[in-house]
C-alpha cells in the first residue's frame, strides 16, 4: 500500500500540487479527499412494544391535536356561556386543577410519545377512554360539546389502534402456528 502525499513542485497539468506515491510519481488512484462520513448505529436496538419513528411522530401529532381540540372546547364553552362539568358555571368556576383534568391524559401520552415509551398505543387507548368518560359527564349539561368531546376521544382512539401496526415485535413472535407441533395424542 502506498503512502500518498502532496509533493511540492510536482504539479498536475492544471498547475496544482498533486498527490504523489512514495517514489514521488503522480498517482491518479491516490485518495484525494477526506474519508466519507460513516453512519453511526442507533444507540440501542428498538425494544418490543415500541413504535416505529413514523408512528411515534403520528401519535405525538395526534395528541397535540387532542390538546388543541380540548382547548377549543374550553374556549367554546366560555364564549357561549355553556358550562361543561369540568369548567363549572361562569359565576362559580371549578378550581383550576379540576378545569385542567381533561388535559392530563393527553399530556401524559404526548410525553410518553416523545420519550419512546413501550406500549404507547395501549396508553393512547386508555387516554381516549378517559376523554370519553369526561364527555359522559357533559351529555346532560351541554350535549353539543359532549358530542365534540366524544369525537375527539374517537379520533384519538382510532389513531392509537392504527398505531398498533407500527409496533416492534419480539424476535420470533411472528412464527406461524403451523410451526408449532401438535402434541395431542389420539
Amino acid at each position: 500500500m502506498s503512502d500518498a502525499r502532496t509533493t511540492p513542485g510536482t504539479s498536475s497539468p492544471a498547475g496544482d500540487d498533486v498527490l504523489a506515491d512514495d517514489d514521488g510519481t503522480y498517482s491518479p488512484d491516490a485518495d484525494t479527499g477526506p474519508a466519507e462520513p460513516t453512519l453511526t448505529p442507533h444507540p440501542r436496538p428498538p425494544r418490543a412494544g415500541e413504535l416505529t419513528v413514523g408512528w411515534r411522530a403520528v401519535t405525538a401529532a395526534t395528541w397535540v391535536g387532542v390538546i388543541i381540540a380540548l382547548a377549543a372546547v374550553w374556549n367554546t364553552s366560555v364564549q357561549l356561556g355553556l358550562s361543561t362539568w369540568w369548567l363549572g358555571p361562569r359565576g362559580d368556576p371549578h378550581p383550576r386543577l379540576v378545569q385542567l383534568l381533561p388535559f392530563v391524559a393527553p399530556v401524559v401520552v404526548l410525553l410518553a410519545a416523545i420519550n419512546n415509551v413501550r406500549r404507547l398505543p395501549w396508553l393512547g387507548l386508555g387516554a381516549s377512554a378517559v376523554i370519553a368518560a369526561i364527555a359522559v359527564g357533559d351529555i346532560d349539561r351541554v350535549p353539543g360539546l359532549a358530542v365534540v368531546e366524544f369525537a375527539i376521544a374517537g379520533a384519538a382512539a382510532t389513531v392509537s389502534l392504527a398505531s398498533l401496526t407500527g409496533t416492534y415485535r419480539a424476535p420470533g413472535a411472528d412464527r406461524d402456528s403451523a410451526d408449532i407441533s401438535d402434541t395431542s395424542t389420539d
